[in-house]
């Protein structure tokens, strides 16, 4: 039996822009982020081919013990069309503090395999 060879992975977190119009909005309904679709990261477009893992990470209002609990991001782990494995996560609020801008920023790549060689 042979084991797999290393991957290569690179930390990104990096602001995505999802592609409009490619979320399902059966999630939506139920008061989660949709996967979109696609999304452009530097210039270039992925489209996601295979949901592989999803994970919510939730957190008490203010750090208190008794505080509400909120669900802050979610979590993905895709496969895209470049054959490539990606983590992608939105958060549910902005940071507080968080300019306009950034506050529009919600969607990050985390991290991504490096692109096959060959061809």
């Amino acid at each position: 039996m042979s084991t797999p060879e290393p991957v290569d992975e690179q930390f990104v977190s990096e602001p995505i822009t999802p592609e409009p119009g490619s979320f399902s909005t059966a999630l939506m309904a139920a008061g989660l982020a949709s996967l979109p679709g696609a999304f452009t990261w530097r210039h270039r477009r992925y489209r996601i081919v295979e949901c592989l893992a999803h994970r919510k990470v939730s957190s008490r209002e203010g750090g208190v013990p008794g505080g509400e609990l909120y669900l802050r991001r979610q979590e993905f782990s895709v496969r895209l069309d470049s054959g490539q494995r990606a983590t992608i996560y939105v958060q549910r609020q902005p940071p507080r503090g968080a300019t306009p801008a950034a506050a529009r920023r919600r969607w990050f790549l985390y991290s991504i395999e490096a692109e096959p060689s060959g061809g």
